[in-house]
């Protein structure tokens, strides 16, 4: 039988993931910028110069990766908690470890945020 704090731990688990899959099904299917056709929306963050302030576009673009990058730890917290919750302990320190990839994506984001926006 669960305590009701185990049964909070696993709505909580619950609730994040599906704010992670809303971030990350934001981020995947909002509008691009239409000036660059063809390309992906890391790409044109990537390619925006200091030399030019306040580009909307790539500001935009920064935007979605760092959401993409959220509602992946979002979705990692949840995942790791749950496997925590149901005894496979090294299995959730692993998935806990995977928290290091979205990290670096909300450091680049915020760089190309940056970086557009001056």
């Amino acid at each position: 039988m669960e305590t009701n704090r185990e049964q909070e731990i696993k709505r909580k688990a619950a609730l994040f993931c599906a704010v992670g899959v809303c971030l990350l099904g934001f981020a995947l299917f909002a509008p691009d910028p239409g000036q660059h056709p063809g390309l992906g929306f890391i790409q044109v963050a990537r390619h925006t110069s200091w030399h030019r302030a306040l580009d909307w576009e790539a500001a935009w673009c920064s935007l979605k990766i760092i959401l993409l990058c959220l509602g992946l730890c979002l979705i990692i917290e949840s995942l790791g908690t749950w496997l925590m919750k149901i005894g496979h302990v090294l299995m959730g320190v692993y998935i806990y470890l995977l928290h290091v990839v979205p990290v670096v994506g909300l450091i680049a984001g915020s760089y190309y945020l940056v970086k557009s926006l001056l």
